[in-house]
């Protein structure tokens, strides 16, 4: 993905889009997924966690 469209998608996402909201989990997927290991293991709350506290803040975004 290059810069403008990063730039178009997380415009959408910010603006509550859905499919730009998607794209750019999507996008983040194995850092998100590196993230959610502790000890080893993989933590599925941890990971739902995650994705919840970016669905919240994405709104606050300053782009």
């Amino acid at each position: 993905m290059d810069k403008d469209l990063f730039r178009i998608t997380l415009q959408g996402a910010v603006a509550g889009n859905h499919d730009a909201f998607e794209k750019i989990i999507d996008l983040y997927a194995p850092l998100i997924e590196h993230h959610c290991y502790i000890n080893g293991k993989y933590d599925e709350d941890l990971h739902q966690y995650i994705l919840m506290r970016i669905a919240l803040k994405i709104s606050k975004f300053n782009i």
